[in-house]
């Protein structure tokens, strides 16, 4: 009886335990998906290095507090630095960047279509590089979500995005693949709370010199914007370092830890729905039928991708 009652009880704490992972996944999607927009209307007043500069600083700041404080803070090995150091230059410096910049050409719906299709190309990358399997029911899904997205970003048999800012995409979705190579040197045994804070540190070291040497006549005109201009913009980037890059960052974990990151990975393929529904009701960006069913297939291209 009294084995009965403890396997109820473990299976009750573990349903509890599957439950709260799914909703934090949820809400780390949504963030993400979200910060699309922040950066666009923040980019509306402040150029793009800066931008993503104050958004580091802030996340750095209090990810750092939070591993002081729970005694998680571990110190790194010049040995193992140095790939924290390609790691930040791939996924934090060019990859902000680029999609920082993209957004000032394409608008956030179109941007997170095309940059969900990261998790995606990543094993065709391992596969050349590190030899490991890919399935054809990955190549199948690849193909079905390329077709999605050319229904999102072509009208009239036209491109009906700046191409500049597609290229700029590009260069972000290949940094960010090369992060995840990257990223596979650091051992495990150092937690992600750590790895995180001192690739936002490190990433500053690149993004500091690019501010000041390409946009100090842009931030110095910053003070001849108005109030409630500047105001904003201030407040989207302190949302987006809170949200998308410190609580969906923690909520995310929590939910890889509980349900292991190939279910994890899953909810990756709303964000791109989270995108366009905000896209549409707070900016009134277009949004069309033939819109909605390319990111409808490319949802679909995705599942079939990460079936195992």
């Amino acid at each position: 009886m009294s084995r009965t009652l403890n396997i109820t009880t473990n299976t009750s704490k573990l349903n509890n335990q599957t439950l709260l992972a799914v909703v934090a996944l949820i809400i780390a999607q949504i963030f993400w998906g979200t910060s699309y927009l922040f950066s666009e209307y923040a980019l509306r007043v402040v150029p793009p290095a800066t931008l993503v500069t104050i958004r580091l600083t802030v996340a750095a700041f209090i990810l750092g507090l939070i591993a002081l404080c729970s005694g998680k803070l571990v110190k790194i090995p010049w040995k193992i630095y140095r790939w924290f150091i390609l790691a930040a230059f791939c996924e934090l410096y060019i990859y902000f960047l680029c999609e920082a910049m993209a957004l000032q050409r394409v608008n956030s719906m179109v941007t997170s279509v095309i940059l969900s299709f990261i998790p995606l190309l990543t094993p065709l990358f391992t596969y050349y590089f590190l030899r490991e399997k890919i399935t054809i029911m990955s190549l199948v899904g690849i193909v079905i979500s390329i077709v999605g997205a050319l229904m999102v970003i072509i009208e009239k048999g036209e491109f009906a995005v700046d191409s500049f800012g597609v290229i700029l995409l590009l260069i972000a979705m290949l940094a960010a693949v090369v992060y995840s190579l990257v990223i596979r040197k650091v051992p495990k045994e150092y937690n992600t709370l750590s790895v995180v804070f001192y690739m936002f540190c490190t990433a500053l070291i690149f993004f500091v010199p690019t501010c000041l040497l390409t946009e100090w006549s842009e931030i110095s005109t910053l003070a001849t914007s108005s109030i409630n201009e500047f105001f904003g913009a201030l407040m989207s980037i302190v949302c987006l370092a809170i949200t998308a890059s410190c609580i969906a960052f923690l909520f995310y974990s929590y939910g890889v830890r509980i349900i292991g990151p190939n279910k994890a990975s899953v909810f990756n393929n709303i964000q791109p729905v989270v995108t366009a529904f905000f896209a549409w009701m707070l900016f009134d960006t277009p949004m069309t039928w033939i819109k909605v069913a390319g990111i409808a297939i490319l949802i679909l291209g995705m599942f079939i991708a990460q079936k195992k």
